[in-house]
This record gives structure tokens, C-alpha cells and sequence, in this order.
């Protein structure tokens, strides 16, 4: 039995607050994939034994992995029905964008930047615009990946650990919607290129305006996102 991985900036996995006590590391990370990639059904119930039997684990292992993701968001708990999917609507999605824009407001508009931790968020930037700006060919799920990873740079300027655990849990809670969003929306990967360069020239305001429309751009397109989902 592994301790469940506590939020790390630097990890691929963009995980929610410790909670006291173990789960089986596999077992978490593995529901945990399915969930963010929105494998399960929503509002249907998610059922244990067949899960259980699928990694090769007990029940306690999968309840315990589920409690984690309820904590996190992925998952949600209805009386009656145990451990359900999360509902993919559009007020849901909606909500998610204007969350992770307010966060990262708030977190570009620090008073007094701590000049430590601009120098690491700006560290992190720089190699996530060397990704966007090469000649490689990269997938969907990569450009998910490390616009969770620029955002949550952006959100650790603010130096505030309930900033960073909300940006780190709308990474978990949009990563799907971001790779169908760069598979479906082709200004993507310069939308995220203009962003990276704007926080690097240290121009914050401007920074702001580009993830506003960034996410203006979002809201325009979730009738069709959704649909994309949903087939």
C-alpha cells in the first residue's frame, strides 16, 4: 500500500489535497485516469465489484480510491446510488473556465510579486512555450498536459495553497475537455504560444487578457465540445 501522491507542480499528475491515511497508489491513479478522461458514464453509478475485479484488488481498495476522487471532484457521492460520474454539462464546464480565469486573476495581480517565485514560474513557462513553439508534432493530450502545467505556474506566483490546489483540481476536471478542445479548436496552440510570451515579457495585464479570451473562446465553443463529448 502506497501513500496517495500529494500535489506536486512538477508531476504529470495534478492531484488534490493529501487526505490522512493510504489507498492502493495503483488503484487511485488508475479510476483516477478514467475518471479524468471521463470514462465512466455520467450520473450512472459506478459500480465496485466489477472495478475491483478489473485491477485485482478487494472493494476497500477501489471505495478508498473513489473516496479520494470524491475529495477531488472527479467523483461525486448521491444518496441511494454510492459513487456516480460526474455530470458533463455545460453550466458545469462553464463554471470550471470562470473559476480557473478568476484564480489566475487573482494570482497576475499580486501586489507585490515575490521575485523567487517569479523567477521558478517563469522557468516553467519558458519550457512549456519551447513545446508549443517546436517543429514537433504534439498530441492532444500532451497540449492538455502542459496547459495545466502553464496555468498552474501562473497560479503559484500567487503563493497561496488554496489558489493552487483549486487551479490544480480544474486541471484534473478539464483535461479532457482541453485535449478535445485542441482537436476541435485549431487556435489553440497559438492561443497558449501568445499567453506563454506575454507572461515571460512580464507584461501581466496583458497576460490576463489573453487567458480571457482564452477561455472567451471556450464558452463560444461549448455547444460543440460538448457534443464531441457526448458521442
Amino acid at each position: 500500500m502506497q501513500p496517495v501522491p500529494t500535489t506536486n507542480s512538477n508531476s504529470d499528475h495534478y492531484n488534490g489535497d493529501h487526505i490522512d491515511g493510504y489507498v492502493d497508489n495503483r488503484v487511485y491513479l488508475a479510476l483516477k485516469a478514467r475518471a479524468v478522461a471521463c470514462d465512466f458514464r455520467p450520473d450512472e453509478p459506478i459500480l465496485l465489484k466489477p472495478l475491483a475485479k478489473h485491477l485485482g484488488v478487494s472493494t476497500p481498495p477501489v471505495r478508498a480510491a473513489l473516496n479520494m476522487l470524491v475529495a477531488e471532484g472527479l467523483v461525486k457521492r448521491a444518496p441511494q446510488k454510492g459513487f456516480i460520474a460526474i455530470s458533463l454539462s455545460e453550466d458545469r464546464f462553464r463554471g470550471l473556465y470562470s473559476l480557473n480565469q478568476f484564480l489566475l486573476d487573482a494570482s497576475l495581480n499580486t501586489r507585490s510579486l515575490d521575485l523567487g517565485k517569479l523567477e521558478n514560474a517563469s522557468a516553467r513557462v519558458a519550457v512549456v512555450l519551447s513545446i508549443l513553439d517546436s517543429d514537433k508534432d504534439c498530441s492532444p493530450t500532451m497540449i492538455a498536459r502542459h496547459t495545466g502545467r502553464l496555468f498552474l505556474s501562473i497560479a503559484e506566483l500567487s503563493g497561496n495553497p488554496h489558489v493552487i490546489d483549486s487551479v490544480n483540481r480544474i486541471n484534473d476536471s478539464l483535461c479532457f475537455m482541453r485535449a478535445l478542445e485542441t482537436r476541435h479548436l485549431d487556435e489553440t496552440r497559438a492561443e497558449l504560444t501568445n499567453v506563454c510570451e506575454l507572461f515571460l515579457a512580464e507584461q501581466f495585464e496583458a497576460t490576463s487578457g489573453a487567458i480571457r479570451e482564452y477561455h472567451a473562446a471556450r464558452f463560444e465553443a461549448l455547444p460543440l465540445l460538448l457534443d464531441a463529448l457526448k458521442r
